[in-house]
């Protein structure tokens, strides 16, 4: 059995979308979905550029196909369709 090692108190701290928490990759990947969620109420705020936005697309996409079947694979998969949209690739 794998044990858990949480994360110190300060990251916790500088952790606001409550991932610190996470036991292993479907709490993880049950986590982003609910801030993908909570995304689509809050007006959009650029944080990142253009050409960053499209490095962190086509980091996720080629993450997406290392098993397409995968739950957090697949979630990699719509966030690259969602930063591609945006840029209007």
């Amino acid at each position: 059995m794998r044990e858990v090692c949480p994360m110190s108190d300060d990251a916790v701290l500088q952790d606001p979308f409550g991932l610190a928490g996470v036991l292993d990759h479907r709490h993880y990947a049950q986590r982003l979905a609910e801030l993908l969620e909570r995304g689509k109420t809050v007006p959009p705020l650029a944080v990142l550029s253009a050409e960053e936005a499209y490095a962190a697309a086509e980091l996720l996409g080629q993450y997406a196909l290392l098993n397409p079947t995968a739950g957090l694979n697949q979630l990699a998969a719509t966030l690259a369709g969602r930063l591609y949209a945006r840029l209007g690739a």
